[in-house]
């Protein structure tokens, strides 16, 4: 049956990752090969220039760590941006600092691919208590990472660079992970590289990866049932996606999958009022460092497809009235999902589905899930009004590499016909 088009269901998956994570789930030899570790960390040190590289469970247990090998504790303040997920402010709050939000650019700017922190809002969040400020490159766009650094430098405050949605960005030259203090990734579910969970930080010295690593090796291995259950996640997302909008057959197995606790959740209910998920106790395990490894082999040209689709949306929806966003000077993005602004962002998204499409929703909300107490994470409703307004009129259109070009085109018409 055709794979639907579904921006968020297991989007990286095609039958390499799901035969390889049948043979895992059969073979204990195979989940547990220690080598599928150091032969990752090889790669993607080459990825990001020569830098070292610590495997995480995740990039929020990633971030966690940089935080806590830069010392930042109690009484500490972090910028971030609002507009963001909540896997952002967590690591914050569990080392004990404060999470302190900076909205994003207005004007103009705001509605045209400035999806990251305004510098100039960060001078204005700068107090003697800031420790270390976190540049988003939000969709894979670069934020503005030059700017931040001058300002931090002044300031001796530690640039911590989120590439979640960016592996494969380039500005002026540069791997986006390469031009801060410290960088963090993620290979969650639907992020560039896949492995269902996983993430890792990027750091310039060999002295910050032995603490990193120091930080990591005291986690215990993760339970065999928690592998299981992430390796089970390509397998049965390649049965749940073809029936996802079939009767709503799809759907009723996603559920039944989630409630037997076959499936995991890419944000568990307990972090939503800010407590810890149990991953970020686990060591990153060799069974989903093997997914990895294919994952990586398929990256560039994954990327290229990416760019490829998103320079379609670029031409084909220009000048229809739809806000698209830039580029900045110089510099190339990996456009994990492309953002548009619409005035009719819950109309759109709702016609979508009935037109058997999922388009995306990222960010609908300044901290997603939009479920989650944002008090809790530290956020005052109305202190970011920009991110505020974005939040409600941005929607992500699907650049995965499984997307075929005719689905494009209808994406392409849907919008056009249906935005406004």
């Amino acid at each position: 049956m055709k794979r639907p088009i579904a921006i968020s269901l297991s989007p990286n998956t095609d039958a390499r990752d799901v035969s390889l994570a049948l043979r895992l789930l059969v073979s204990a030899r195979l989940r547990d090969d220690p080598t599928s570790i150091s032969q990752v960390a090889h790669e993607l040190s080459k990825r990001f220039a020569g830098r070292f590289v610590v495997l995480h469970t995740s990039g929020r247990q990633a971030l966690y760590d940089l935080l806590r090998m830069y010392g930042v504790g109690l009484g500490d303040e972090v910028i971030i941006q609002a507009f963001t997920c909540i896997a952002v402010p967590e690591p914050i709050l569990w080392v004990g600092a404060t999470p302190i939000y900076a909205d994003l650019p207005a004007g103009k700017q705001a509605l045209q691919g400035q999806y990251s922190i305004d510098p100039q809002e960060v001078l204005k969040k700068i107090t003697p208590n800031t420790k270390a400020i976190i540049v988003q490159h939000t969709f894979g766009i670069p934020g503005p990472i030059d700017e931040i650094i001058h300002i931090a430098k002044e300031k001796n405050i530690v640039v911590i660079e989120d590439c979640a949605h960016a592996f494969g960005a380039h500005l002026h030259g540069k791997p986006l992970g390469t031009i801060a203090d410290a960088a963090f990734v993620s290979f969650g579910r639907d992020k560039c590289l896949s492995s269902i969970y996983g993430g890792a930080s990027i750091i310039k010295s060999r002295q910050h990866m032995e603490k990193l690593r120091a930080l990591h090796n005291v986690r215990k291995q993760p339970p065999l049932r928690w592998v299981m259950q992430q390796l089970l996640h390509p397998v049965l997302f390649s049965v749940v996606v073809p029936f996802y909008f079939v009767s709503g057959i799809g759907k009723a197995m996603l559920v039944i999958f989630q409630r037997l606790g076959l499936l995991s959740r890419a944000v568990a209910i307990e972090e939503r009022k800010g407590r810890k998920p149990e991953h970020v106790a686990y060591q990153y395990p060799p069974a989903l460092a093997q997914l990895l490894l294919v994952q990586l082999k398929k990256i560039d040209a994954m990327n290229v497809r990416r760019r490829t689709i998103a320079s379609r949306y670029m031409k084909e929806l220009a000048n229809t009235g739809i806000e698209l966003p830039e580029l900045p000077e110089q510099s190339e993005s990996v456009w994990l999902r492309f953002p548009v602004i619409v005035k009719n962002q819950q109309q759109l998204l709702f016609m979508a589905r009935e037109h058997k499409m999922l388009l995306g929703d990222w960010y609908d909300a300044v901290l997603v899930p939009r479920t989650s107490d944002r008090m809790e994470f530290r956020y005052t409703d109305g202190s970011c009004p920009v991110a505020e307004r974005v939040a409600s009129n941005v929607i992500n259109l699907p650049t995965y590499p499984l997307l075929t070009d005719t689905q494009v085109t209808e994406i392409i018409a849907f919008i056009k016909s249906y935005a406004s």
